[in-house]
């Protein structure tokens, strides 16, 4: 057998841990050699022993049900040799001639470096998960979507053809690697998520479990209820399986696997989606997404969906929809100039962003001392931001700011300033230029946006927040506001969200921990008061 064969299982994920982000600097070269070894799973081999060159392809064999050809071709996009030595780098993966008998079959790749054998720079960083570099691609009626374990990757399809996109490159420590690939039957999956509103919360433990608490005058916890509940209740009525959920003031909406979204709560505007302005305690259908949507993200007065055609539709408070009117709309519409090439979407209270998949920024809705960018907007999307200092791979907006998560693992972030919630040591009136966060150049992996804080996840499960804190939601202890990133105390996180004035984060235990105001119930503790600075245990979560 070679020198470069390797038999570890692809791991599953432990019970009680998520997946994380792991965002790590990359300067690299091209042209290296690939060596792909047979794979462990049963349906597909990979031929073992053959190099193959970047941009170049080797053949595998489908055994979905029968038996055809399909093609793996790795790709770098990079160039620099760091004078003949240092880490190489590969930044995507594609796999083309899948035949339709692989119809709903989950496919996992997985990387191993042939110097030591084992994982190459993983996906998800230690310890939230193992070291093995696994991400998951889910066949759905031929449209090709990231699974379970695919954090940190995109996943564009064409017929019959996918290619796995790394936010950061997978890293190597010579110029061969192996490769496996391996279908698998498909489970259903969700991202575990926390995230609040103006008085509630809300968390995705997996597909099947969501659950809220805090207030619930509107509806918003979607029980059926309006009454206020001060630990978790489930969410009832949901159509199907859960992937993603999204919160803004007093409504809530989720994602499902089939693609389609439901919200309920407030309904003020239109911001449900449903036609109506009527509020609705249980799970209503957004007109007209009944499939097809990626992402989704809620505002204060209305609502956003990403589509995987790369479009967006937005719903809800006239001049915020992105259509270039000022209209209020109660189904959704399309965003004027984005029905194609966006990767990902971010609402707030005044304004919504979009991050295209060339990497630029495009904000609308309304403008206050930056807010927008310097670029333009309105009604309908300005041009792209400009003053990145590198490329942006994730969004999170606040009332009137919003933060870009860099590849590089740092944090940028624009708009108004009045409490510091642009995190570069100032409290000036803001900037419509991205400026950085003041000692977040490197190693955060996630970013969530409150009214007017910001928080962010490093890679060691430290979480850091900055902006006001007159109700604690800095969690340092402290009620006092800084303009500059604190360390919420005694966490190691695997997730956050904020809320207006809270914020919250998941373990990886399984446990949530909340900080900030409380008049509500929105800390999860069966308790109205404050959380006097520091995280508290959300009651029953697990």
């Amino acid at each position: 057998m070679s020198d470069f064969y390797h038999d570890d299982p692809i791991e599953e994920a432990p019970a009680g841990r998520f997946p994380s982000k792991l965002i790590a600097s990359a300067v690299v070269v091209i042209a290296s050699v690939f060596f792909f070894q047979g794979t462990l799973a049963s349906n597909i081999s990979i031929n073992s022993g053959q190099n193959i060159e970047f941009g170049q392809s080797v053949s595998a064999t489908a055994v979905c049900s029968g038996s055809e050809n399909l093609t793996v071709t790795p790709k770098s996009s990079f160039d620099n040799a760091a004078n003949g030595t240092g880490t190489y780098y590969l930044s995507s993966v594609s796999v083309s001639g899948i035949p339709s008998s692989c119809e709903g079959k989950d496919f996992n790749i997985s990387f191993y470096d042939s110097a030591t054998g084992s994982s190459a720079l993983p996906i998800f960083t230690p310890p939230f998960e193992s070291s093995k570099s696994v991400a998951t691609v889910y066949n759905n009626a031929g449209y090709f979507q990231g699974g379970f374990q695919s954090t940190g990757t995109t996943v564009s399809g064409a017929s019959g053809a996918f290619t796995v996109t790394f936010k950061t490159p997978v890293a190597l420590s010579t110029n061969t690697m192996k490769v496996t690939l391996q279908s698998t039957e498909h489970k259903d999956w969700a991202e575990a998520s926390i995230t609040g509103g103006q008085g509630h919360t809300c968390t995705l433990l997996s597909s099947s479990i969501l659950k809220c608490w805090g207030d619930n005058g509107t509806g918003q916890l979607g029980d059926g209820t309006t009454t206020q509940r001060r630990t978790p209740v489930a969410v009832s009525g949901l159509s199907s399986a859960v992937s993603a959920i999204s919160i803004r003031a007093n409504h809530t909406c989720a994602l499902l696997l089939t693609g389609a979204v439901q919200c309920w709560g407030d309904n003020g505007n239109g911001r449900l989606g449903d036609g109506t302005l009527v509020n609705k305690s249980s799970p209503t259908n957004v007109s007209g997404l009944t499939s097809g949507v990626s992402a989704i993200s809620a505002g204060e007065g209305h609502t956003c969906a990403l589509l995987r055609t790369g479009g967006v539709k937005c719903w809800g408070a006239g001049g915020k929809t992105g259509d270039n009117t000022a209209t209020q709309r109660l189904t959704p519409v399309d965003v004027s100039g984005l029905t194609s090439g966006v990767s990902a979407i971010s609402a707030a209270n005044y304004h919504t962003c979009a991050l295209l998949s060339t990497g630029a920024v495009k904000c609308w809705g309304s403008e206050n001392n930056g807010t927008l960018g310097n670029a333009g907007g309105g009604n309908a999307p300005g041009g792209a931001i400009s003053g990145f200092s590198a490329d942006v791979i994730a969004l999170a907006s606040g009332i009137r700011h919003t933060c870009a998560l860099l590849s590089t693992g740092g944090v940028q972030c624009w708009g108004t300033n009045d409490e510091g919630q642009l995190g570069n040591g100032t409290t000036s009136a803001g900037s419509s230029t991205p400026v950085n966060v003041s000692g977040l150049s490197s190693g955060v992996v996630a970013i969530s946006a409150g009214n007017t804080t910001s928080c962010a996840l490093l890679s060691t499960g430290v979480v850091k927040c900055w902006g006001r804190n007159v109700s604690g939601q800095l969690g340092n202890g402290s009620l006092t506001s800084s303009s500059t990133p604190v360390t919420v105390s005694g966490l190691s996180a695997v997730a956050i969200g904020n809320g207006y004035y809270h914020a919250c984060a998941l373990l990886s235990s399984g446990a949530a921990r909340c900080w900030g105001h409380n008049s509500s119930g929105q800390l999860g503790n069966g308790t109205t008061s404050n959380s006097n600075s520091t995280p508290v245990s959300v009651t029953g979560i697990p």
